[in-house]
């Protein structure tokens, strides 16, 4: 890949469908050859993307900015020499689903969000950009995250209703919203093993055949990470479980510093033992010293 820019690998679809735990194996594996951007959290933004409207429009409408912001931002970042590749954890696919499938009365409109992809969004991408969906059954999303929303406000995420309209648009509608045509696998029946494989013969046909090696040799973890010590504090004011929802990944060192990622963020603690939110809209947390 040298002397050209870093592909963009997003990964998308409904709750539940494994993406959190595909990005938790992928970013130990390729190491400091990736950087990559965590789920969208309005809880946890800063500056011009922190006023919300607490209407479910309002959070659409964030959501897409937030998206316009994370384009710029990846076009600027795929230029990187030290980047082989940079990973998304959803896009804009996230909020337009959320539009086209909920039925609440204060929502965006549908066609006003994919207006907003269509003018502001996608022109700002960068080159090279390959979609990921995973999709996921309604009764085995809600296997798979326990049938029981643990805090109240993740109970939408939890209506088998929604959860199918959801799929339906990641398999009919999402396709066309894609700046090319995306990876779909359907990880109901689907190993960990077979959904990595796949996503390393889409880098491997993007000239990136070292890091599809390096996934086909990683592992998946048997159980899931405790927090490190060293976060603990930054973890609990930054709102514990209720903003940023368990941790998914061992510490990871990373250019020198220590990442570790959460099921909505991840933190960061950088050369001087400074712990924040890792945030490559807000700076380049793998510099700061």
């Amino acid at each position: 890949m040298s002397g050209t820019d870093a592909p963009v690998l997003v990964l998308d679809g409904p709750p539940g469908a494994g993406k959190t735990s595909l990005l938790a194996r992928i970013l130990p594996a390729l190491g400091d050859g990736c950087l990559w951007f965590t789920e969208p959290n309005a809880r946890l933004a800063a500056g011009l993307r922190a006023p919300v409207h607490p209407s479910p429009a309002g959070h659409s409408l964030w959501f897409l900015r937030h998206e316009l912001d994370k384009a710029r931002a990846m076009t600027a970042l795929s230029s990187d020499p030290a980047t082989e590749l940079l990973i998304s954890d959803r896009n804009h696919l996230g909020a337009l689903a959320y539009c086209w499938a909920t039925r609440a009365e204060d929502s965006l409109p549908y066609h006003t969000a994919v207006d907003f992809y269509t003018r502001r969004i996608a022109p700002a991408l960068p080159a090279q950009v390959m979609t990921v969906i995973l999709l996921v059954s309604p009764g085995q999303s809600l296997n798979r995250r326990g049938n029981v929303a643990e805090r109240p406000r993740w109970q939408q995420w939890f209506d088998e209703r929604l959860l199918e309209r959801l799929r339906t648009f990641y398999t009919d509608v999402a396709p066309t919203l894609c700046p090319s045509p995306p990876l779909i696998i359907d990880t109901d029946g689907a190993s960990p093993d077979t959904v990595l494989a796949q996503v390393a013969a889409l880098l491997s046909g993007a000239g990136l055949s070292d890091s599809a090696e390096c996934l086909l040799t990683s592992t998946t973890p048997a159980t899931r990470p405790r927090l490190a010590s060293h976060f603990a504090d930054a973890y609990e004011a930054l709102g514990g479980l209720e903003a940023l929802g368990h941790p998914f990944s061992e510490p990871l060192d990373h250019r020198g510093t220590t990442v570790q990622l959460c099921q909505l963020g991840a933190l960061h603690r950088d050369l001087s033992g400074q712990t924040r939110l890792w945030d490559l809209l807000a700076d380049d947390p793998t510099r700061a010293a």
